[in-house]
């Protein structure tokens, strides 16, 4: 590791302004502080590459003194990028410069370089490319641990201290904050220690992600009201004033926290999640009267259950052709409710895609005719619930602020989490989701690196 100086280390040292005329070798290698010795290949394969350091002086990191006085000159092999389709068998030759502050504890440092920092065993190049491989390409930390040939301790920890370069939410404008919950893991079972029943445990965690560019913000435990205004009191007064409209799914928990945090914030409800509600009203319509008529499941030689995905379709998209198998499921006299749960279902859509709030008043009245045509527990229950989100439904067509980047954020993190095989380590897979997510808001707004540097609470 350390080698005193000898005739065979006493190599001329270039001054840094003399890095500007660097040779070719040191030009192709490019590393930075550097300059290129000699280059081999190895019997086995690979190259291996002797650098010297170009300083010839260096500020203690204790006191600041700068030193010019080499006490030793010090080989270490480090790795780093191949080059030329080639591994790379780094050796680089470093001056241990002796501290001339009497007063100073320490009586001897290292050089220490942007790309090979104090103790580094690998340079900052090839941890980059590594961070690149898991957050851009989305390749897993042991097939990153292959290419690169490093630890997965140490692909990890970049991973993880790249995270602290995002920027902090409280610098990010956002006008339109969007919440969302994902499962964070399966499901598990444990039994009560008092009561000894078996009780089944969720792992949910919320996500909050710009509504305009699809930034995820932050990454909070569970999905409780609790833990969304916990997160919501985190941030500063500025940036809550800044907040215009928040989306939601038709949730209370998200409701109530937005409120109690926010009380002059106008909150808009996801519509996908409300057609989905009168999608399900239609099909839990069409099993129970399937089981009435038939006295059994539906089967492949029932028309109502062959044509049950054609019901759920919109019915202003359809073609001809599917409009024609449509009809003959509705004109079934002995399906009847189907043909005015699937009405009930249409109306819900009109009413959601109207481009004012007087149209949508309208809609809504034949939305309820419906309703009270259909006079069914289902269509009542999803009445009931239209009614309790109706101050959420119009700021929504007045607004058209929805979810569906926070959707598309979650569909990210489901391929995250596939691609780790499962996290147990929260602040492992919150490195990964935040981390990602910035790389792909850069690369879409061109966002600069350094907006900002702060640590996920």
């Amino acid at each position: 590791m350390f080698q005193p100086t000898g005739p065979d280390l006493s190599l001329p040292t270039a001054s840094s302004t003399a890095e500007l005329f660097r040779d070719p070798d040191s030009v192709v290698f490019n590393l930075p502080g550097y300059q290129v010795v000699t280059a081999c290949d190895l019997p086995m394969g690979g190259r291996r590459v002797i650098a010297v350091a170009n300083s010839v002086e260096a500020a203690c990191p204790d006191c600041g003194a700068i030193s010019s006085r080499v006490h030793q000159r010090t080989r270490q092999r480090v790795k780093d990028l191949g080059v030329g389709g080639k591994n790379i068998e780094l050796i680089v030759i470093k001056p241990r410069f002796l501290c001339t502050e009497v007063a100073c504890a320490r009586r001897t440092f290292t050089q220490v370089t942007s790309q090979l920092p104090f103790r580094a065993r690998c340079t900052a190049r090839l941890k980059a490319a590594a961070v690149e491989a898991v957050l851009d390409e989305g390749m897993p930390i042991w097939r990153a641990c292959a290419r690169h040939r490093l630890g997965w301790a140490t692909i990890n920890a970049a991973v993880v201290a790249d995270t602290l370069t995002i920027p902090d939410p409280d610098l990010v404008p956002v006008r339109a904050l969007g919440i969302d919950e994902h499962r964070f893991a399966r499901a598990k079972w444990f039994k009560h220690p008092e009561t000894a029943q078996w009780c089944r445990v969720e792992p949910w965690m919320s996500t909050f992600v710009n509504a305009d560019t699809g930034h995820i913000l932050g990454v909070v435990d569970g999905r409780s009201s609790a833990n969304i205004t916990r997160w919501l009191n985190q941030r500063s007064q500025a940036w809550l004033d800044q907040l215009e409209v928040v989306a939601i799914d038709p949730a209370s928990a998200f409701r109530n926290a937005v409120r109690q945090v926010l009380p002059a914030v106008e909150i808009s409800v996801d519509h996908w999640h409300v057609v989905r509600l009168g999608n399900q009203m239609l099909t839990e319509v069409r099993q129970r009267v399937t089981r009435e008529v038939l006295g059994r499941r539906g089967r492949k030689d029932d028309s109502v259950w062959a044509h049950r995905m054609l019901l759920l379709r919109a019915g202003d998209r359809l073609t001809e052709a599917g409009l024609y198998r449509l009809e003959e499921v509705l004109e079934d006299a002995d399906f009847e409710e189907v043909a005015a749960a699937w009405a009930v279902k249409e109306r819900l859509r009109a009413m959601l895609a109207a481009k004012d709030i007087p149209a949508a008043q309208n809609t809504r009245i034949d939305f309820e005719m419906a309703v009270a045509a259909a006079d069914m527990a289902e269509t009542d229950k999803l009445a009931a619930t239209v009614a309790n989100w109706w101050t959420e439904i119009k700021v929504f067509i007045r607004t058209q602020v929805t979810n569906a980047r926070t959707e598309a954020a979650n569909t990210g993190i489901k391929h995250i989490k596939r691609t780790g095989r499962g996290f147990r380590n929260q602040k492992n897979y919150q490195s990964r989701i935040l981390g990602t997510s910035i790389r792909q808001t850069r690369r879409r707004r061109r966002i600069p690196h350094q907006q900002g540097l702060h640590a996920q609470r």
